[in-house]
């Protein structure tokens, strides 16, 4: 194999990670594997970098294949003008060794190593907290009551676990760094995106409110559905996705704290007020459950709730020893 020809795969293997990773594929293992071969040769962080210039300067780099024509070109010139500049997900930390043709072109240029740099931190809202939180990279966390999730931030790309509760992520959109949000069985990737994500008691759904998102299965990636503004996903577990039309008043009621309902029956409403609150509400009469409810009530009082549906329906409403409501027929 030439020099020529060896430059040549070095370029495309960078371009096979580069590809990865905007396509957001690279899990802990992938990142271990990808640092590991950058620290094998100098020349391997040289050929990321001229690639990562090329790919933004170009458009990109085909699903299939080797480069792109253009990105070839783009290539050329590079090596024309002898020069790399800085890119954000890698820093200078050495000349390189003038060996190979591609090292001879790059003689005079500095080396881009991955710096390492992470950044993650633990999020957990009490139950009628509502705070915002602006993440390292410009992202928008508006987090709901009783939510906790992590962040992870690194220059490969940025991870949200939520593990319960629902936040809406106003997100700073970055082609080179996906933004992922996992709930329950779930992956919401940002397409350039405002949306909420909501897990309580196994159940996830996913509201699109401006730009466009992917919904993918959290284990295999596999694209699921591409949502649309005031669109929204729902799944149970991992039973099958449902699709429809997200209720957006309901939405912006929950981020202002308050419980918004529309001709629900009260057997949904108990759940919700749970999953809301963390205050958990008994019927004692299961057919209570085909009451319709209306209106919008602030989540952090519940009793104030309860009052008020006393005043349209025939029923009282009790608190026992555990906190709980009970709720039961008027007679």
């Amino acid at each position: 194999m030439t020099s020529t020809d060896h430059d040549q795969v070095l370029l495309e293997t960078a371009a096979a990670w580069l590809r990865r990773i905007q396509a957001g594929e690279l899990g802990p293992e992938g990142q271990r594997t990808f640092r590991a071969w950058l620290a094998a040769d100098p020349r391997h962080a040289a050929a990321m970098d001229l690639v990562t210039r090329a790919w933004t300067a170009s458009g990109g780099i085909d699903d299939k294949g080797p480069l792109r024509p253009d990105l070839t070109r783009a290539r050329g010139l590079r090596l024309a003008d002898g020069q790399t500049r800085p890119h954000r997900s890698w820093r200078p930390v050495a000349w390189m060794p003038p060996v190979g043709g591609l090292a001879a072109v790059l003689a005079l240029a500095l080396v881009w190593l991955w710096n390492g740099a992470v950044s993650e931190a633990d999020y957990v809202t009490a139950a009628h907290d509502h705070p915002q939180v602006t993440l390292s990279d410009g992202t928008v966390m508006r987090l709901g009551g009783s939510t906790h999730l992590h962040v992870r931030i690194d220059p490969l790309g940025r991870r949200v676990d939520l593990a319960q509760g629902e936040a809406e992520f106003q997100v700073t959109h970055e082609r080179l760094r996906p933004f992922h949000v996992m709930a329950g069985a779930l992956e919401v990737r940002d397409l350039g995106t405002r949306f909420t994500v909501s897990s309580h008691g196994g159940q996830v759904r996913a509201v699109l409110l401006e730009g466009a998102a992917e919904v993918r299965d959290r284990d295999s990636g596999r694209v699921l559905v591409s949502l649309a503004p005031g669109q929204q996903v729902d799944q149970e577990g991992r039973g099958p996705l449902r699709l429809g039309k997200a209720n957006v008043d309901q939405v912006k009621a929950r981020q202002d704290g308050r419980m918004l309902f529309d001709d629900m029956p009260l057997a949904q409403v108990v759940p919700e007020v749970a999953a809301r609150t963390g205050i958990v509400l008994h019927l004692d009469d299961p057919a209570l459950g085909a009451i319709r409810v209306s209106g919008s009530y602030r989540a952090d009082d519940v009793a104030g709730f309860l009052a008020a549906l006393a005043r349209l329906h025939p029923i009282t409403w009790r608190q026992d020893a555990n906190g709980d409501y009970r709720i039961a027929r008027r007679r």
